[in-house]
């Protein structure tokens, strides 16, 4: 269980989506698909996303990614800039250490300086690099997208279901004057299963031309062979797992995903015309994602959720902070450990330090003795399941293991 960071990077794209995909890009696939790095993919992506003054809309998949871009932004700003101003890859760090080949540079140069040609000459660079550095300067100042790119329309990303944790930080990058909404599609690797019904809640409708959809009723997960639905079956106020049949090959399977079906589509508040005669009017059910089975961690009942999770970790952090060490929760993932008696949960951490700031060996020692006792603290504050098997001692206290800058990176 964790929050998962991800954008277009190496991973190959669906041939028939590869045109759209480009299009609502300002980098083509073809290129971020050469750069095999994470975070320097990423921060290509946002030289070439600042060196475009009139960008109209900001996506990331998942919240946890829109809110590690912003952070890239803020820590790399310095370079980002010099990229700009001389139309250079070379004066990044990134791309010093993780792109070797002389050719693909020079590609990415050629382009970069194509795309800011567009705007303007080297008085441009200079202006356009110099206004980044004054907005990313202001410490402690919402609204950074908007200040970046003033005709923005809006920004998107997934901050429905457990992802509604990340939305407050999100809205604090987007500031008041930028419009921020749940993320258009509701997509996966193999195709766009459902499109957003209203800007204003994080319900989708589901596309039945995309594939042919089944249900299992929450209840049912568990069974190896449970009764499924149709799309025709389901009822507002219930759970249900995705099954889908995909038109490539017929392939039926469990996607692990359950949503809400949360009302029928109401002709009151109807973004689309449909027949007069209400007898004709099909049921149209809304859905919304919950969450992904495996996503509740439970050995003995407790139902940790990622909330529960993302409360202690970001409590314990804050203490950290408190006592002076500057640090935030980049990201984690947690499992239960079985092998042991008691058992016990594993959370696995990155930290980030502050712009400025390098945590050193000492501190870094304090934390990691102290770190499994008060996340274990916090956790039986926020989850009262956890509180009973651990004072029942059922469950031993949980593990709290550092991991090095980067880790999670590698595996996106």
């Amino acid at each position: 269980m964790g929050p998962v960071t991800q954008y277009f990077s190496a991973n190959p794209t669906i041939p028939r989506t590869r045109s759209l995909l480009s299009i609502n890009n300002t980098l083509t696939l073809d290129i971020i698909e050469g750069i095999y790095d994470f975070d320097t993919s990423a921060f290509v992506q946002l030289v070439f996303a600042l060196a475009i003054p009139d960008v109209s809309s900001y996506t990331v998949y998942f919240a946890p990614g829109f809110i590690h871009t912003m952070k890239l932004i803020e820590n790399y700003f310095e370079e980002m800039s010099l990229c700009i101003s001389s139309a250079n890859f070379d004066q990044s760090s990134l791309v010093q250490k993780n792109i070797v080949d002389p050719d693909f540079r020079t590609t990415l140069n050629q382009t970069l300086n194509e795309v800011i040609a567009q705007y303007g000459g080297q008085t441009y660079r200079l202006e356009r690099a110099e206004h980044i550095r004054y907005e990313c300067l202001k410490k402690n100042v919402p609204g950074l997208l908007h200040r970046l790119w003033p005709n923005m329309i809006y920004a998107s990303t997934t901050i429905g279901s457990t992802f509604s944790m990340y939305k407050e930080v999100v809205q604090y990058y987007c500031g008041e004057r930028l419009t921020l909404i749940n993320l258009l599609v509701y997509g996966t690797s193999e195709s766009f299963f459902g499109c957003i019904a209203s800007i204003h809640t994080d319900e989708y409708l589901l596309l039945p031309t995309s594939a042919f959809f089944e249900f299992i009723k929450e209840e049912d997960i568990q069974q190896a062979q449970p009764k499924t639905l149709l799309l025709s079956e389901l009822e507002p106020g219930h759970r249900y797992e995705v099954v889908c049949t995909t038109d490539g090959g017929l392939v039926r399977y469990r996607m692990g995903d359950v949503i809400n079906c949360t009302r029928f589509y109401s002709r009151a508040n109807d973004l689309i015309s449909l027949p007069e005669e209400p007898l004709d009017t099909p049921r149209i059910p809304l859905i919304s994602l919950a969450y992904r089975v495996g996503n509740v961690l439970s050995i003995f009942g407790e139902k940790i959720t990622e909330q529960h999770m993302m409360n202690a970790l970001q409590q314990t952090t804050r203490q950290w902070r408190e006592r002076g060490t500057p640090v935030d929760l980049h990201d984690f993932t947690s499992c239960p450990k079985l092998d042991v008696f008691p058992a016990k949960y594993v959370i696995f951490v990155e930290l980030i330090e502050d712009q400025g700031y390098k945590i050193n060996a000492q501190q870094l020692r304090i934390l990691q003795n102290t770190a499994s006792a008060e996340v274990d603290q916090q956790l039986c504050k926020t989850n009262q399941g956890y509180t009973k098997s651990r004072s029942a001692t059922k469950l031993d206290s949980l593990d709290c293991i550092f991991v090095r800058t980067g880790t999670f990176s590698t595996f996106k």
